[in-house]
């Protein structure tokens, strides 16, 4: 009869690693639904950029944009008084407060994705073309910018890149600018309407009984990635009801790419029949030509600040120096509409009529709540005034090396490590794709999750050094380590456990900015190597010197957080199921 043998830790870990395998792949499924990796649109919860907080919205404040004031209400008025370097330099900055980069180049890679080659990447750019050569519409220096992030960064061909209006067509107003070969222009194809992207196909919008068409290639899912670009203005509305809260920004910017061929009728209720409604605007917005695509395929949304229509101007006639970045278009708005053109301050020179004011304080918070967000949310308005942005600490981690390097002070029966990192008293499992922020973990992310979403990075902990039994907490300090040492007691929320017997007991380090490491319970060796603090929060409702952030908090968003700790929990299984925890 053969020997019956206990079933070994090992085998057990296996066991619950396999099941507990099966329900982080369902988790990861809900995650991949809540970050719209589809073509349906939008879903409840999800996210446009899952680095880029939908929340977060970045807004320049800038008068040296402007070399003075335009001297006439023409658009070549208009260009002729801006100063495109100061913009093209704006920009810049911009996207690396919203990505919360370090430079710019990584800050656009961060905002721009393709699932294909950049090559065989296809762009649109949805401007607003109407009013003619008097209107108010986005300034030729910023969708140049644009274009050459996608050109001379990405590599994306000029003629993969449409500028259009479907409904005032754009080739009006942009086509005098523009140019595939001339560097000094816009380098992009300026469609006439919708001619450059495979004209318009029916579409059917929730709540209009109208014929509704929309841009076929975006509809057919032929654009990779959209950029909507918008301008600052009051609207009224049809009959002057100011049925949009009063506002005409980037959401209402698509009644250029979806179409209402009758008569455009409604004034905000949900009875109305035209596109004219305020639930047209929030319907077309959810749309699968905007919100589908994997990646999702608008990707960013800017008003052009540089000049506003004031009051029923149908031509600009307030000068408010500023430029409008976010990732999601109805917080965009919602920001723009609450801080700029319903700031009487800013608007002296052309203030919203007080109808427009008592509508908009009834209509603009559903910008919010139609998407399932509050007025009460962290909301992130980061305003800044140049040159004074913000420092951007990437997440570059610690140095975090020795993490404690408690073997020389007890043996691994006692707390010191265990074989490789996967120390039972806290000690950051490998590093894996935990947001640690140190250098011992095998594929480490330098700089941990505070790079991207302000997550705390969790440093020191050295996974496969020879980890003592003080380490850092597990994925930024937010989670509590599961594993039990042999013998070195338990861990919880990184606050590491007693180690060696010759140790003055290995205090754990908190690990949150980064994470000291702890001084490790070693008698020989009581270093316990401090992490560094540069894995901290990356400017995430930070406040400096000509920047001040509304509503900002520095801690991880919710959803960071969970993320930071389904990367801990499924590297750490993937290492017990492979063999890579040696320990028996």
């Amino acid at each position: 009869m053969p020997a019956h043998h206990p079933p070994k830790r090992r085998d057990f870990l296996k066991t619950a690693a396999a099941g507990a395998a099966g329900a982080a792949g369902l988790s990861a499924l809900r995650f991949e639904k809540l970050f719209a990796q589809s073509t349906g649109g939008w879903v409840s919860g999800m996210q446009v950029n899952p680095t880029i907080d939908n929340k977060r919205v970045v807004c320049c404040h800038d008068p040296n944009m402007l070399t003075g004031n335009p001297g006439n209400t023409t658009f070549t008025a208009q260009n002729n008084a801006v100063n495109a370097s100061v913009i093209a330099s704006n920009l810049d900055e911009m996207a690396k407060q919203l990505a919360q980069k370090a430079s710019a180049a990584e800050a656009w890679s961060t905002i721009f994705r393709s699932s294909k080659p950049w090559a065989s990447t296809r762009v649109a750019i949805k401007t607003n073309g109407i009013q003619g050569s008097t209107g108010n519409h986005p300034r030729v220096a910023i969708i140049k910018k644009i274009c050459d992030v996608f050109i001379d960064q990405l590599g994306v061909p000029a003629a993969n890149i449409i500028l259009y209006d479907a409904n005032s067509s754009a080739a009006t107003t942009y086509s005098i600018y523009a140019s595939l070969t001339d560097a000094t222009k816009i380098r992009a194809t300026v469609s006439d309407k919708a001619q450059s992207l495979g004209g318009m196909v029916p579409v059917t919008i929730a709540g209009s009984t109208k014929s509704i068409s929309a841009v076929a290639d975006l509809v057919n899912g032929v654009i990779d990635i959209l950029v909507d670009i918008a301008s600052l203005k009051i609207h009224s509305g049809p009959g002057t009801s100011y049925g949009f809260g009063g506002c005409s920004l980037c959401m209402k910017n698509h009644f250029g790419t979806f179409i209402n061929q009758g008569t455009e009728t409604g004034t905000g209720d949900a009875s109305s029949t035209g596109l004219h409604s305020l639930d047209a605007v929030f319907s077309i917005n959810k749309h699968s030509a905007i919100l589908g695509g994997n990646p999702v395929r608008q990707q960013l949304c800017i008003v052009d600040g540089l000049l506003a229509n004031g009051g029923s101007s149908a031509v600009w006639s307030v000068r408010t120096d500023r430029i409008v970045m976010g990732t999601f278009a109805p917080i965009v708005d919602y920001f723009t509409a609450t801080k700029i053109l319903l700031n009487s301050t800013i608007m002296a020179g052309g203030p919203m009529p007080a109808a427009g004011v008592t509508s908009a304080a009834t209509l603009v918070p559903q910008y919010l709540t139609s998407f399932g967000y509050a007025t009460t949310d962290p909301l992130q308005w980061v305003e800044c005034t140049p040159p004074n942005w913000p420092a951007i600490t990437s997440g570059s981690g610690g140095s975090g090396g020795t993490g404690g390097a408690g073997g020389n002070g007890g043996t691994s029966a006692t707390g010191g490590a265990r074989n490789g990192g996967t120390s039972a008293t806290g000690g950051a499992d490998s590093g894996g794709t935990s947001a640690a922020g140190g250098t011992g973990g095998r594929t480490s992310a330098a700089g941990g999750a505070g790079g991207d979403s302000g997550a705390s990075a969790a440093g020191g902990a050295g996974g496969d050094s020879g980890t003592s039994a003080a380490g850092g907490a597990d994925s930024g300090g937010a989670t509590a380590a599961s594993d039990a040492t042999d013998t070195g007691g338990t861990v919880s929320g990184g606050a590491g456990a007693t180690a060696a017997t010759s140790a003055t007991s290995a205090s754990g380090g908190s690990a949150t900015t980064g994470g000291a490491s702890a001084t490790t319970g070693t008698g020989a060796n009581p270093t316990g190597g401090s992490s560094g603090t540069t894995g901290a929060t990356v400017s995430h409702g930070n406040s400096a010197t000509g920047c001040s952030v509304a509503g900002g908090h520095s801690r991880a968003t919710r959803w960071s957080a969970l993320l930071a700790f389904g990367a801990v929990v499924t590297e750490r299984l993937r290492r017990l199921v492979s063999n890579d925890d040696r320990s028996s």
